[in-house]
């Protein structure tokens, strides 16, 4: 497994490089602002959607069947530790299909969706796009790790209009991984006040301390819980889309599906993904173990290289879980326009640009670290030049 290797990706149409001219100034950038990895997918799925694609039939496909149910479930156990029933699982398109269609359900125009700020941009997009309001609760970076304001939280909560709350664990952009005692006062607090949660978990798999509280396990406690995720991340399997979803509240379960083939008419699920997952689930373990080993040292790489040349204008510790380095610039005195100009014009990279994950001016960028130790320094030490160049400006 090595994930120093390096690949060449033009010509393969990915986002990350050629979609760079519409959200940054130029093109001719390091991407390092979208969540997927510069990271080859393991060779036990690449030989499965092989020997898949050696058939010469391609049509509908069926998921509804034990070679979907049965590699979910035993992934859940072996990695988590959980008994995920089969009843409570279902095929999605998408993650953020999944959450719309909830929010959907669950709320009319106008109500609230809370979620936590920094917020995964998608969520704050798709919120405003159905005409949802957004209610931020914020998450305080306490110098040791991100904490949630419970007193505000349950304020939140108790506002009959705000009727759903959008979780995401490990949390993106910060790479908070909530602990259990968190997980339970969210869910008394929103089960007291009757708020539906949506639990995001597509970063599940990249827990480097402490561990994934799924909140599978407390759903026979309070039902109006469902979580979504798909192997999108954990994989590099982006360009197959696909989802599940797992609910004990079935009610919720037969308005999907009933929109998904009934109202959307996208019942057919994803050939290649459903092959995805059976090769994934059953045999790559070791390989995600080895992938958070080297997720990891870059992790480590970047905190060492901020303390020791960049300590005077930002701020990094390494993040529980996620590939994402959730970097604060707040130190160095400069605005966000300031830090972004001298990153795209100086620096020559594109990171994740603040404001859009907290709805306001931000003291932070993201950074992607899943790839090579070689473009990793390379990025670095173009953050390196890019502050280099605006203290000499300043000077």
């Amino acid at each position: 497994m090595n994930f120093n290797a390096h690949i060449d990706r033009s010509a393969t149409n990915a986002v990350a490089y050629e979609l760079l001219s519409q959200m940054y100034q130029r093109k001719d950038l390091m991407p390092f602002w979208i969540a997927d990895m510069d990271i080859a997918t393991p060779e036990v799925i690449t030989k499965a959607l092989q020997k898949r694609l050696e058939h010469p039939i391609y049509g509908y496909t069926n998921w509804n069947n034990d070679q979907f149910y049965m590699p979910i479930r035993h992934w859940f156990s072996t990695r988590f530790n959980i008994n995920v029933l089969k009843q409570d699982i279902a095929y999605s398109p998408s993650v953020l299909f999944t959450v719309t269609e909830v929010i959907r359900s669950v709320t009319n125009e106008g109500d609230g969706v809370i979620v936590n700020v920094p917020s995964y941009n998608n969520f704050l997009n798709l919120i405003q796009g159905n005409k949802r309001m957004i209610v931020g609760c914020d998450l305080f970076d306490d110098e040791d790790q991100y904490s949630m304001d419970f007193v505000q939280f349950e304020y939140l909560c108790q506002m009959p209009h705000n009727k759903v709350f959008l979780f995401c664990n490990p949390h993106n952009p910060t790479g908070k991984v909530f602990r259990e005692e968190e997980i339970l006062k969210i869910i008394e607090i929103c089960k007291k006040h009757d708020v539906y949660i949506i639990s995001d978990e597509i970063h599940m798999d990249f827990v480097r301390r402490g561990v994934h509280h799924s909140l599978i396990k407390y759903m026979s406690d309070y039902d109006k819980i469902i979580v979504t995720t798909c192997l999108g991340k954990t994989f590099n399997i982006s360009g197959i889309p696909h989802a599940y979803y797992v609910t004990k509240d079935h009610y919720m379960k037969t308005l999907l599906q009933t929109k998904i083939s009934g109202v959307y008419g996208i019942g057919a699920p994803n050939m290649l993904g459903l092959t995805a997952i059976r090769a994934a689930y059953m045999q790559c373990g070791e390989w995600v173990d080895a992938l958070n080993a080297h997720i990891e040292t870059n992790m480590q790489l970047t905190e060492t290289f901020i303390k020791e040349r960049l300590n005077d204008v930002l701020s990094f510790r390494k993040p529980d879980g996620t590939f994402l380095a959730w970097i604060n610039f707040e130190k160095s005195g400069f605005s966000e326009v300031e830090v972004q100009d001298a990153l795209q014009n100086e620096g020559r990279i594109a990171t994740g640009i603040g404001n859009t994950y907290e709805m306001a001016a931000s003291t932070h960028f993201r950074l992607n670290v899943a790839c090579s130790k070689e473009k990793l320094m390379q990025g670095l030490q173009a953050i390196e030049k890019a502050f280099n160049h605006l203290k000499s400006e300043q000077n």
